[in-house]
């Protein structure tokens, strides 16, 4: 049973994720930071369908808490690690604080950063592993009120390139993920008209499911997607295009 690692994992696109694979028959560890309650919803539903599903409580701000939860999946040989984890600070750029800055671009990035550094290592000795970074279409092209967050997603996006570069030769493919609008209780928190006119600029005409974005994941994680690396697979029902 190969093992994987999902940051994020209580909720939306994480939730989904590990679903997914936990479904495809991995093991999966996910992180969560303050959803309890959620991130027990998805242990409970995974044990009745006899999946191997386990939450570990991690702020990824924290450099010890990210040790000690390495050291804990020590034994696990993890194959893979889908870096989701992400918060949202906005504020005009000229008015934000670097409490809010940081908040965003320690989940996001440096989270990141430390989560896969800790785990690469055993892909390492191996000789093979997965890592799948969630980018964002605010990494791309920015976005009015994120500055914290199109840093964060754009750092997050340009570390996965380099790390493709200097982890292919041991077997370890390193790919991002980019979603566009998709339904999560984000989007449903959006004022009616700014749903409207999100659906608007998608040319499929509806919004992306979690499990669609899931799925790439999934795909990106097998043998199948071996020869793909370095790649950035956009899930967004055309809105790049």
């Amino acid at each position: 049973m190969l093992t994987a690692v999902v940051s994020g994992g209580s909720r939306g696109i994480g939730r989904a994720i590990v679903e997914v694979l936990a479904e495809a028959g991995y093991a999966v560890h996910f992180l969560y930071r303050e959803r309890e309650d959620a991130a027990a919803a998805v242990v409970a539903a995974a044990k009745e369908r006899g999946e191997r599903v386990v939450a570990h409580r991690c702020d990824l701000r924290n450099a010890a808490a990210v040790t000690a939860l390495v050291e804990a999946l020590e034994g696990e040989n993890v194959y893979a690690v889908v870096n989701n984890a992400a918060t949202l600070r906005d504020g005009h750029f000229a008015l934000m604080d670097e409490e809010r800055w940081d908040a965003v671009v320690d989940t996001v990035l440096k989270g990141a950063y430390r989560l896969t550094r800790g785990l690469v290592r055993s892909m390492l000795m191996a000789g093979r592993g997965r890592i799948v970074n969630i980018g964002s279409l605010s990494g791309t092209v920015g976005n009015r009120g994120q500055a914290n967050y199109s840093a964060a997603k754009g750092g997050l996006m340009a570390m996965g390139k380099a790390l493709a570069r200097e982890v292919g030769r041991f077997g370890i493919t390193v790919n991002t993920v980019v979603p566009g609008w998709i339904d999560t209780d984000l989007l449903r928190g959006l004022p009616r008209n700014r749903q409207e006119e999100a659906l608007r600029s998608v040319p499929l005409g509806r919004f992306g499911t979690p499990r669609e974005v899931a799925l790439v994941v999934r795909y990106l994680l097998s043998d199948e997607a071996g020869y793909i690396t370095g790649a950035t697979v956009r899930v967004d029902g055309g809105l790049a295009s």
